[in-house]
C-alpha cells in the first residue's frame, strides 16, 4: 500500500487530501478493519461501519477472499440492521477455504450463525456445539442470539468475570435481555460499563434499567411507584433527555418507549420527544404510537356539545359526557335529572358499570343536598366492598377525579380509603398522593399525615405540602414549626395569599404584636394586593381585624374601584367584620391608587352619583375617569359650586363613597341568599316602632324555629344547638339547657370511669356547671378541668360581649318588641357569667397531640359546632375523660372509644360538696327547665321544713313532677309522711291556714296545701291497698299517727283530707272505715310489740 498525498491548485478541491492506495490485499490482512467494523456492530454504531465498508468495496482489484469477507461483514450490518436476511452461500464459501486465518474464520462463523440463527435455530445451534474452539466472536453471538437462561448462567459462572471480554460480556447482557432476566442482565451491564466503559455500554445500562423498571412495576401505576422508584425514573429521563439529544442511536428510541410506559405517558419532555420520532417508534411499537397519537389530539376529535338523548351510554359516549361535564359544556343539574331518571352506564362489565355510576353520581352531587351526600357515601362504601382485586385496576386519574370530589362534598374519609391502595409506603409527591394528603387533612388524621410526609425532602415538598403541614402544626400549637412550614410555602409561592394569611394567623396565635404583625403584612408583594380576586380577601380580613383597618380599607376601596359588583360584599362584609375594632373618628393615612373621591352632582336635568378613579377600565357606570373632561371639571369642583351647568350637591371621601356604593350594589343585587339588607328608618315615630317591630318579627323567626327534628329524642342536645344557633354555641347551650322543650329528652350519663382527677368540658358542660352552680365544685373537688382553645376562646367571646356597656339585643314576642341591655344581664345572668368565669379562671388548655380522629367524629362534624369537635377530639388525642352533659353524645363517643367520664356520679360528688344554698340552685333549674341533676333526700327534706313559701313551692314543683317516681326509693309512705308532717307543721306554725285553705282564707298563699294535695295523689297511686280510698287513708293516718298528738293539728289534716276527698269524689264512709281500720292495725301491732 503505498500513501499519495495532493496539494495545492487543481485536484485539491476540497483542501488538501490524503488518498491511500491499496494493492495485493488479502483477507489476513484485513483482521484489524474487521475487529473495527465488528466493533462498530456491537456498538451499533452502524453508520460508521457502513462508511468504512463503502470505502473498502471502493477499492478496485481486491482478492476473491477480501471480497467475500467484506460481503460477510456487509451480511452482519444488515442483520443487525434488521433488514432482510441475505443469502449464507458466500459466508460458507469464504469459510471452505482453507487458507482463511483463524481469527477472520471465527469472525465470519459468528456472522453465519447469527444470520441461521434468526430461520433456523437448530442448524445454528449444531454449528456452536461442532466447533472445535469458541472465541470471543462466536460466544458473543451465541450469548446473544441463541443461548437459554440456564446455558448464559452456566457460561457465567464457568468463567472468572476479569476474563470475559467486552464483546462476551455485551452477548450475555443481551442475551439476558432476551429471554427476559432484567434483573441479572441488570447486573452484567452494571459490570460491562465498569470494565470496558463506553457510548455502547452506557447505553446498554441505560436501555436495561429502563427494562427493569417497566417490568418491576408493570403491574403499577405511575402514581403508585415509591420515592425511591420515582427518582430512579427521573434519573433515567434526564439521562435519556440528554443521549437522544446527542446520539441518533435506535436504543434510545426503545428506552424512550420503556419510559413512556413507566409514566403512562404523563410526562411533557418524554411525550415530545416521542411525537419528535412517532414514524420511528411506529415500526418498534405501534401500540405505543397509537397513543402518541391519540393524546396529541388533545381532546381536539370531541364534540363540545353533549345532549343525553338515551336512557343509557356505552363507554365512548359516557367519555363524551364527562368531558362535556369537565369542561361545562353540560348543566350538571341536566346530567342529574338524566341520573334520578334511571340513566346508566353499560359497558358490558358490572363492576364497570357500578364504578361509572358512582362516579357521575358524584359529578353531579351538591353538598348542600345532605341527603344525597350521604346515600353517595353509602354507595362509594358499597363499591369499595365489591371487589377489592379489581378495586386496584381501576385507573388512578379517575379515581383522582372522584376522590377530589369527595373531599369536596366532605366525605374525605371515601377519599382516604380509594386512593390509600394505590400508593407505596414512600410515595412521590404525584397529583394522587397530594390528593390522598389533603383527604387525610380534611380528615384529620395529622399523624397519618405527618408519618407520610416524613420521607420527604424539603425539595420534594410542594406549596400545598408546606401549608398543610403549616395548617397541623398550628392545630397542635407548635406555632414555630408552623411559621417554618409556612416561610417554606412562601419561598415557593410568594404571590399565595392564602400563605401570608396563615403567617399572620399562626404568628398572633403565638402572640406577635401589633407592630410585629405589621411589619409582616409590609413583606407581602404589592401584586397580590393590586387587583381583586376571592382568595385575597381572607387576608384583607385577617390585616382589617387583626392588623391595620386602614391598610386594609385602601386595599378594598381601589379593588371596588376596578371591580364595583365583584367587590361589594367584600367590602361591607370587612367593613361590618372589623367595626370593633375601629376608631371613631378615622383618618386614613393611605391614600388610594385608583379610587378617587365621590360625588353627587347635577347637570340642570338630573342627579347623578359617580365615583370618580384613575387608572382602571370605566365601563361601569357608577365609575368617572378622573382624568376625562367631566372628570376633570368634577375633580377640581367643592361641594356646594358650580361650574358651568354642573352644580356639586355632596363630595364624600373615597372610603365613605365606596362604602356607600358597595352597600347599595349588594342590596339591590341581594338574590335571597345573602344575609345583608338596607332598611330606610320612617321619620315618623308612630311609623318607626311597627316598622322595626315587622323587621324583627320576619327575621327573628329564624331564631325561634322549631322543626320536628327537635321534637324527636334521639337527636342529641349538641346537635340541637347547632342546629338553632349555629356559630354561637354559648347561647346555644343556655337556651337549651333552660328549656323544658329539649331537656325533657336529657339525662345524666351513667356509664364510663368513675374515679378521675382530670376531665375535659365542652361548651354545653361548662354553659350547665355555670348555670347549675356546679363551677365552685370544681375546686372543691379539686379536679383539673381541660378546655380546648375554641371553647375558652367562645366562653370569653360570650362574656366580654355581654358584658360590654354598649350591649343590646332586641326581639319581639307575642307581647310587641323588647330590648335586652348589659344591664340587663348582669342581674339576670351574673350567677351564670361568675360560674363561666370560675371554670374559665381554673381550667387550663391542652395543645393537641398528633393522632389521627376517630371517623365517626369525623362524618359528624358538620352536625356539631366546632368548639364541641374540637373537644372530643382533644379528648381522643390527649386521652383525658370527657364530661359531658349530651347524654347521646357522650354514649356515641364513648362506644367509639372515647374516653368518658360518669356523669351522673360526678354531680351527685359535686353536689355533696356544696352548701344546702348553692344546691338550690341546680334543684330550681331540674324542676322549672327540666335541667337533669340529682336531687338529694336531705335537700327535700329541709326545703320542707322550711317557712320561706318559695322553698315550699319548690317541694310542691318537686312532688308534682317526681311524685310517681318515689315508689322506686323502697320507703315511699314515710317519704310522703315526713313531707306532709314537714309542709304542714310550718304551716301550722305559720298558723294562717288555720284560718282555712286557699278556697276559703285569700290571707293564705302558701303553697303548703300544695303539697298535702300533691302527696295524696301519690299515695293513691303507690302506696299498697286494694282502693284509693285505702291508699289515701293509710297516708292521713302516718302523718297524725305521733306520740303525743296536738289537737288543732290533727284538726288542720282531717281539714284538708276532708277537702282533698272532696275535691277528688272519694268516697266518705270508706276512708272512714279504712281509717279506722288502720286505727286497729296499729293498735294490733303495739300490743304484739309489748308481749
Amino acid at each position: 500500500m503505498v500513501n499519495q498525498e495532493h496539494s495545492g491548485l487543481g485536484d485539491n478541491v476540497a483542501g488538501n487530501k490524503y488518498e491511500s492506495i491499496i494493492r495485493s490485499v488479502q483477507a489476513r490482512d484485513l483482521m484489524g478493519v474487521t475487529e473495527s467494523i465488528m466493533r462498530d456492530v456491537c456498538y451499533r454504531d452502524l453508520d460508521k461501519a457502513h462508511e468504512k465498508l463503502n470505502v473498502l468495496f471502493g477499492i478496485s482489484a481486491l482478492e476473491a477472499d477480501v471480497q467475500l469477507l467484506l460481503k460477510a461483514l456487509r451480511v452482519k450490518v444488515e442483520l443487525t440492521n434488521a433488514l432482510e436476511s441475505p443469502s449464507k452461500n458466500e459466508l460458507v464459501m469464504l469459510l471452505g477455504q482453507g487458507t482463511l486465518p483463524d481469527g477472520v474464520r471465527e469472525v465470519v462463523t459468528s456472522i453465519l450463525i447469527d444470520l441461521e440463527s434468526r430461520a433456523y435455530e437448530s442448524l445454528a445451534r449444531d454449528r456452536y456445539s461442532d466447533l472445535p474452539v469458541s472465541g470471543v466472536y462466536t460466544k458473543e453471538v451465541f450469548y446473544e442470539r441463541l443461548a437459554s437462561k440456564e446455558e448464559l448462567n452456566d457460561s457465567y459462572r464457568a468463567a472468572k468475570v476479569y476474563d470475559l471480554s467486552e464483546q462476551e460480556l455485551t452477548g450475555l447482557v443481551r442475551g439476558a435481555v432476551r429471554v427476559e432476566d432484567f434483573v441479572w442482565a441488570f447486573e452484567l451491564v452494571q459490570r460491562l460499563h465498569e470494565y470496558f466503559p463506553s457510548s455502547n455500554s452506557a447505553t446498554l445500562l441505560l436501555y436495561t434499567e429502563a427494562c427493569l423498571l417497566a417490568t418491576q412495576n408493570q403491574q403499577k401505576y405511575y402514581v403508585s411507584l415509591s420515592k425511591h422508584e420515582k427518582n430512579d425514573v427521573d434519573r433515567l429521563v434526564n439521562q435519556l433527555l440528554i443521549s437522544i439529544a446527542d446520539s441518533d442511536d435506535n436504543r434510545h428510541l426503545a428506552t424512550l418507549i420503556n419510559l413512556l410506559s413507566v409514566t403512562h405517558f404523563s410526562d411533557n419532555r418524554l411525550f415530545e420527544q416521542g411525537k419528535l420520532h412517532l414514524d420511528k417508534i411506529r415500526k418498534m411499537s405501534p401500540v405505543c404510537a397509537e397513543y402518541i397519537e391519540q393524546l396529541s389530539d388533545g381532546g381536539s376529535g370531541v364534540e363540545t356539545k353533549f345532549e343525553l338523548v338515551s336512557d343509557s351510554l356505552d363507554l365512548e359516549q359516557f367519555a363524551r359526557l364527562d368531558f362535556a361535564l369537565q369542561n361545562d359544556h353540560i348543566k350538571v343539574n341536566t346530567v342529574n335529572k338524566w341520573v334520578d331518571r334511571g340513566g346508566a352506564v353499560h359497558t358490558g362489565d358490572d363492576y364497570v358499570n357500578s364504578f361509572f355510576d358512582l362516579y357521575l353520581r358524584a359529578s353531579v352531587c351538591s353538598s348542600a343536598n345532605k341527603k344525597a351526600v350521604q346515600l353517595l357515601d353509602e354507595r362509594a362504601q358499597r363499591f369499595f366492598e365489591l371487589d377489592a382485586e379489581r378495586f386496584l385496576r381501576v385507573n388512578p386519574h379517575a379515581m383522582l377525579r372522584l376522590c377530589e370530589k369527595f373531599i369536596e362534598l366532605g366525605l374525605p374519609l371515601n377519599a382516604v380509603k380509594y386512593l390509600a391502595p394505590f400508593l407505596s409506603g414512600e410515595a412521590w409527591v404525584s397529583p394522587v398522593f397530594q390528593c390522598y394528603l389533603d383527604a387525610l387533612f380534611e380528615s384529620e388524621k395529622f399523624d397519618l399525615f405527618l408519618s407520610k410526609i416524613r420521607h420527604l425532602e424539603p425539595s420534594d415538598k410542594t406549596t400545598s405540602i408546606h401549608l398543610r403541614e403549616a395548617q397541623i402544626y398550628e392545630r397542635l400549637n407548635q406555632y414555630d414549626l408552623s411559621i417554618e412550614s409556612t416561610r417554606s410555602a412562601i419561598k415557593i409561592s410568594p404571590n399565595y395569599p392564602y400563605s401570608w394569611h396563615l403567617l399572620l394567623h399562626v404568628s398572633r396565635a403565638k402572640g406577635l404584636n401589633k407592630q410585629e404583625l405589621s411589619d409582616i403584612v409590609f413583606e407581602i408583594p404589592e401584586v397580590i394586593f393590586s387587583s381583586y380576586d376571592e382568595s385575597k380577601v381572607p387576608l384583607v380580613n385577617e390585616i382589617a381585624t387583626h392588623v391595620d383597618i386602614n391598610l386594609a380599607d385602601r386595599v378594598l376601596v381601589d379593588w371596588f374601584a376596578q371591580s364595583p359588583d365583584k367587590v361589594a360584599t367584600a367590602l361591607t362584609q370587612i367593613h361590618l367584620n372589623s367595626l370593633r375594632n375601629r376608631p371613631e373618628v378615622t383618618n386614613n393615612p393611605y391614600i388610594p391608587l385608583h379610587c378617587c373621591d365621590g360625588v353627587t352632582y347635577s347637570d340642570g336635568f338630573e342627579t347623578f352619583t359617580r365615583l370618580l378613579v384613575r387608572d382602571v377600565d370605566c365601563t361601569h357606570p357608577l365609575l368617572l375617569d378622573i382624568e376625562s373632561p367631566l372628570g376633570q371639571t368634577l375633580n377640581e369642583m367643592q361641594e356646594g359650586t358650580t361650574s358651568g351647568v354642573y352644580t356639586m350637591l355632596e363630595r364624600l371621601p373615597s372610603y365613605v363613597a365606596a362604602y356607600r356604593h358597595a352597600a347599595d350594589i349588594r342590596h339591590k343585587g341581594n338574590d335571597g341568599t345573602d344575609a345583608f339588607r338596607m332598611f330606610t328608618i320612617p321619620s315618623n315615630e308612630g311609623e318607626m316602632i311597627p316598622y322595626v317591630e315587622n323587621i324583627l318579627r320576619r327575621y327573628s323567626s329564624e331564631e325561634k324555629r322549631r322543626d320536628e327534628v327537635l321534637q324527636n329524642p334521639n337527636v342529641p342536645l349538641m346537635m340541637r344547638g347547632h342546629f338553632t344557633d349555629k356559630g354561637n354555641p354559648v347561647r346555644g347551650a343556655i337556651m337549651h339547657l333552660s328549656s323544658s322543650e329539649s331537656t325533657q329528652y336529657m339525662k345524666l350519663f351513667n356509664g364510663g370511669e368513675e374515679q378521675f382527677d382530670k376531665v375535659i368540658v365542652d361548651v354545653y358542660t361548662a354553659v350547665y356547671l355555670a348555670l347549675m352552680g356546679l363551677a365552685t365544685s370544681i375546686v372543691n373537688l379539686n379536679l383539673k378541668i381541660v378546655l380546648c382553645q375554641q371553647t375558652k376562646k367562645a366562653l370569653e367571646s360570650w362574656i366580654e360581649d355581654i358584658l360590654r356597656d354598649d350591649y343590646m339585643s332586641m326581639g319581639v314576642s307575642e307581647k310587641g318588641m323588647y330590648r335586652i341591655t348589659s344591664e340587663d344581664i348582669q342581674r339576670d345572668c351574673l350567677d351564670l357569667i361568675q360560674g363561666l368565669k370560675t371554670l374559665l379562671e381554673c381550667a387550663q388548655v391542652e395543645a393537641l397531640k398528633p393522632a389521627d380522629t376517630p371517623d365517626l367524629l369525623v362524618k359528624m362534624r358538620d352536625m356539631v359546632d366546632d368548639t364541641v369537635y374540637s373537644t372530643f377530639q382533644l379528648s381522643v388525642a390527649n386521652d383525658i375523660p370527657l364530661l359531658c352533659i349530651d347524654h347521646l353524645m357522650i354514649e356515641l363517643a364513648h362506644r367509639s372509644g372515647c374516653p368518658a367520664a360518669n356523669m351522673n356520679s360526678f354531680v351527685e360528688r359535686a353536689l355533696k360538696s356544696l352548701s344546702f344554698k348553692e344546691r338550690k340552685k341546680s334543684i330550681q333549674y331540674n324542676l322549672f327547665s327540666g335541667t337533669p341533676a340529682s336531687i338529694l333526700y336531705q335537700d327535700i327534706m329541709e326545703l320542707s321544713c322550711s317557712s320561706e313559701p318559695s322553698d315550699t313551692y319548690l317541694v310542691f314543683k318537686l312532688m308534682e313532677k317526681y311524685g310517681e317516681a318515689i315508689d322506686g326509693t323502697g320507703a315511699p309512705l314515710k317519704f310522703l309522711t315526713d313531707i306532709v308532717r314537714n309542709v304542714t307543721a310550718v304551716a301550722y306554725i305559720d298558723r294562717t291556714i288555720l284560718s282555712g285553705g286557699r278556697t276559703i282564707n285569700p290571707q293564705y298563699d302558701g303553697y303548703a296545701e300544695h303539697v298535702f294535695n300533691s302527696c295524696c295523689r301519690v299515695a293513691m297511686k303507690t302506696l299498697t291497698g286494694d282502693t284509693v280510698e285505702q291508699r289515701f287513708a293509710t297516708l292521713i293516718f302516718s302523718v297524725v299517727n305521733t306520740p303525743s298528738r296536738v289537737r288543732k293539728y290533727a284538726q288542720l289534716i282531717s281539714y284538708l283530707a276532708s277537702e282533698f276527698a272532696l275535691g277528688h269524689f272519694l268516697d266518705f264512709d270508706a276512708c272512714n272505715k279504712a281509717l279506722a281500720s288502720c286505727q286497729m292495725n296499729s293498735e294490733e301491732k303495739k300490743r304484739t310489740e309489748e308481749t
